[in-house]
């Protein structure tokens, strides 16, 4: 898995495109993860609403599945009371022993916060390549959002996602100026996973407004 190095990519294009922002050790809450996990925590906000967490030597992580991702949302949530200012995205990451780049070491959470609650995001297929399909869409994003639409949303925004997606076509070969809510600046310094990712929650904001 790259979601490491996309968490760091991330980081680096918030820093890029809002220098005001630098990063912020929140070592209270910080402190107060590593009293909650038994482990050795950093915390951090970068680009003033985002926040990355990084959990070391903690035994929650030989814990089960849905113990450690239950585990994970809630100190998402305390994440989010904590902060003064709204969040954008949590990421989370417990490693097997000391903080490292090892994907067989590490368990990674990410959260995107939608109206103060966090929304824990699929581990994306990395590969995948050429056009963003609708079912990449709804299983990764729409899937997430289905008990907030209407049911005219509901029927309206697949049909405007299926749309904008085979407009933007492959996201490899898109021009950002072409699609709402895309930087040209941050595009740009985006490997190909991270340009999918962005692309499709460009994709299903847009579709959103769009059927609002």
């Amino acid at each position: 898995m790259r979601l490491l190095f996309i968490k760091l990519m991330f980081l680096v294009v918030i820093l890029v495109s809002a220098c005001d922002f630098w990063p912020k050790e929140l070592k209270p809450l910080a402190k107060s993860i590593s009293q909650q996990v038994s482990g050795n925590t950093t915390a951090w906000l970068a680009g003033g609403d985002v926040v990355v967490i990084n959990v070391a030597s903690s035994p929650h992580y030989r814990a089960d599945p849905l113990e450690l991702e239950t585990l994970a949302t809630d100190i998402a949530e305390q994440t989010i009371e904590f902060s003064p200012a709204p969040l954008e995205s949590i990421a989370l990451t417990f490693h097997e022993g000391a903080v490292s780049e090892d994907p067989e070491k590490m368990r990674e959470f990410i959260f995107l916060v939608m109206e103060g609650q966090p929304v824990l995001q699929p581990h994306l297929d990395v590969d995948s390549t050429g056009p963003l399909t609708l079912l990449e869409i709804q299983n990764n994003f729409l899937v997430h959002l289905e008990e907030s639409l209407t049911n005219e949303q509901r029927a309206c925004v697949p049909e405007e996602v299926e749309r904008l997606a085979f407009i933007a076509g492959d996201p490899e070969t898109l021009d950002p100026a072409s699609v709402e809510f895309l930087s040209a600046e941050t595009w740009n310094q985006l490997d190909a996973f991270g340009k999918r990712l962005i692309l499709a929650q460009a994709i299903t904001t847009k579709a959103l407004f769009s059927c609002n």
